[in-house]
């Protein structure tokens, strides 16, 4: 008994430690990279500085930059997380070893909310960037505004909404799927639909599909949405995704019950050539079902479809 309540300890501690606190001057935020800034590895932690009208995020040796110029919106969610980073998931495992109900209290005390801030802009070739980073709750409107205020655009008032400045979709023809046999291939984003989901889900849908999609070797290139270069390469096909359905879950449920919780998202996925002919239209699933957060969800979905590419 007196290792659990050790246990607990310690995950009070980590907890207050998840993702930093503001810098007292207020110009330093503390924040993890999600995903987007090609430059720095997934789920660093480092600074976010916004000054002399640049995004700046610093983790170590690694550090991206974003002119406000060309960022097109924000949008501000929330999400559960782990705290104490390696330490966090130390006691976690701890937490499993341990008996139910102190295992299932300490898995509590692991969990903190934070604020999602995603960010889109255009590289100057025109390619189409999201930027996911999780900061401390209550920082992301503040950060929201500070972005505005040196100068970055944004499409709605405030929220989770992030709508995207994309090209219509041809009207495709209806055919049997063929083989996908092109060398290149343009990642559109995703469109939501008649569904209503979180900026940052399909945000990160989009940059798990280039992600993927380059880790395949299928193409020879993977290119971004509202990429110029596109207009020049003749063997290309493009990826478009479209949500059917969402079902936003609960990190601690499923941690706490193991079969509740989980965080799914149905998508449309289709390929299409040059002149409009589909080459792959299918329905793919992705979950979360036990560890993770639920933005999870969208690396297990883009998993999926990247496998569907290489299949056909």
């Amino acid at each position: 008994m007196d290792k659990v309540k050790l246990h607990i300890l310690a995950a009070l501690v980590l907890s207050s430690a998840v993702c930093g606190l503001a810098d007292p001057a207020g110009n330093k935020v503390e924040a993890r990279h999600v995903i987007g800034l090609e430059n720095v590895k997934r789920n660093s932690f480092g600074k976010l500085t916004i000054r002399d009208g640049v995004l700046h995020f610093q983790a170590g040796a690694m550090n991206a930059k974003v002119p406000m110029a060309s960022i097109e919106d924000i949008s501000v969610g929330t999400e559960t997380t782990q705290g104490g980073g390696k330490a966090g998931t130390a006691a976690k495992t701890a937490a499993i070893a341990a008996p139910y109900d102190s295992g299932a209290a300490l898995s509590v005390l692991l969990r903190t909310n934070v604020d999602v801030l995603t960010v889109s802009y255009r590289e100057s070739g025109g390619g189409l960037h999201y930027v996911i980073l999780a900061l401390p709750k209550g920082q992301g409107e503040q950060q929201r505004v500070q972005l505005i205020s040196a100068g970055a655009h944004v499409s709605a008032p405030s929220g989770r909404e992030l709508k995207e400045r994309k090209p219509a979709a041809p009207e495709a023809q209806k055919t049997k799927s063929q083989k996908l046999a092109a060398a290149s291939i343009q990642i559109e984003p995703v469109d939501a639909g008649d569904v209503r989901i979180p900026a940052e889900f399909r945000a990160a849908v989009y940059e798990f599909l280039i992600i993927r999609a380059r880790e395949s070797g299928t193409f020879q290139q993977v290119l971004r949405s509202g990429d110029r270069a596109a207009a020049d390469v003749r063997d290309l096909v493009t990826l478009r995704t479209t949500v059917e359905k969402f079902q936003e879950g609960s990190q601690m449920k499923r941690e706490m019950t193991t079969v509740l919780g989980a965080t799914k998202v149905d998508v449309s996925a289709s390929v299409t050539d040059r002149e409009g002919r589909v080459l792959l239209d299918r329905r793919v699933q992705g979950k979360v079902r036990f560890f993770g957060e639920n933005l999870g969800v969208t690396n297990d979905l883009a998993k999926h479809i990247a496998k569907l590419q290489r299949q056909e």
